[in-house]
C-alpha cells in the first residue's frame, strides 16, 4: 500500500504525455489536411482560369479546329494527370466531380439559356425532319449500338451481360443521346457561315433526343 502515492503521480503523467501527444498528432493532422484543402482550391482555381484562358484564345484567334469543350477537356486532362501523378489516387476526393453538381446546379442554367436562346422560327420550321432524326434516329441507334455490344460481350469483347441484352441496351441509348457540343459551338459562331438550317437540325435533335432515350 505504500508504493501507491508514488505511482499514481506516474500515471497521471503519462496520461498527461499521451493527451499531449494525441493532441499533437491530430493537431498536424488537421495542419496537413487544412493544406491540401487550400492546394486543391488553387488548382481548381487555376483550372477554371486555364479554361476561360483558352476559350479567350480559340475565339482570338479563329482556332475552329480546337472547339472550346475540346479544350476544357485537353485542361482538365492535363490539370487531372498532373494531380494523379503528385497527388495519389487515395487523396483525390477534393478534385473529383459530384453528379450532384452537375444536376442540382450547373444543369439548370444551361437548360434554361438553351431555351432561352432557341431560334423558334428556325426549329418550328425543321420541325419534321428534327423529330424524324430525334425519335426514330435514337430508337435506330439505341437498338443497333446496344445489340453490337451484347454481341461483343457474347464473345467477350466487352463486360457486359451476356445473358441479357437489357445492359447492352442501356448503355446503346446512353450514347445515342450524346449531345454534339462541340460541333453545335462551331455551327453556332457566325464566322464559319454554317446554314441556320443545319445548325437547327441538330441543335433541334440533341435537345428531343436525352428524352427519347429516358423513355
Amino acid at each position: 500500500m505504500s508504493s501507491l502515492p508514488t505511482e499514481f503521480p506516474t500515471l497521471a503523467n503519462n496520461t498527461v504525455a499521451i493527451n499531449i501527444t494525441e493532441s499533437f498528432k491530430k493537431a498536424e493532422e488537421a495542419e496537413a489536411e487544412h493544406a491540401f484543402d487550400a492546394q486543391a482550391a488553387f488548382t481548381l482555381n487555376v483550372t477554371i482560369i486555364g479554361c476561360l484562358l483558352l476559350a479567350y484564345v480559340v475565339k482570338r484567334f479563329r482556332i475552329y479546329s480546337l472547339p472550346e469543350s475540346a479544350g476544357a477537356l485537353l485542361v482538365g486532362v492535363i490539370v487531372g494527370g498532373m494531380a494523379r501523378l503528385t497527388v495519389g489516387d487515395q487523396k483525390l476526393d477534393l478534385f473529383e466531380f459530384q453528379p450532384e453538381v452537375f444536376f442540382f446546379f450547373l444543369l439548370p442554367p444551361i437548360m434554361f439559356e438553351a431555351g432561352y436562346s432557341l431560334d423558334r422560327k428556325g426549329f418550328l420550321a425543321n420541325i419534321g425532319a428534327i423529330t424524324l432524326y430525334a425519335f426514330f434516329g435514337t430508337i435506330v441507334s439505341t437498338f443497333v449500338v446496344g445489340y453490337l455490344c451484347f454481341y461483343a460481350a457474347k464473345i467477350g469483347l466487352v463486360n457486359l451481360d451476356s445473358e441479357n441484352p437489357m445492359e447492352a441496351l442501356i448503355f446503346g441509348s446512353l450514347i445515342s443521346a450524346v449531345d454534339p457540343v462541340a460541333p453545335l459551338s462551331i455551327m453556332g459562331n457566325e464566322e464559319p457561315g454554317v446554314a441556320p438550317p443545319l445548325y437547327s437540325l441538330a441543335f433541334g435533335e440533341s435537345v428531343l433526343n436525352d428524352a427519347i432515350a429516358i423513355h
